[in-house]
């Protein structure tokens, strides 16, 4: 293997860590915020807000 393709292979490898990164990031950012707007909607329900 020639020092190019290494070198490639390992930008290639730090693309795909990174863009998993920014992915799962992404993810747990909409998880908690689902889970938040879930909390929100279930008070306003059950405290009378919407009565």
């Amino acid at each position: 293997m020639s020092l190019t393709q290494s070198a490639k292979q390992i930008a290639t490898s730090a693309q795909v860590a990174a863009i998993s990164c920014a992915l799962t990031m992404d993810l747990v950012q909409w998880v908690q915020h689902y889970q938040a707007e879930t909390v929100d909607l279930r008070y306003f329900f059950h405290s009378g807000w919407s009565s």
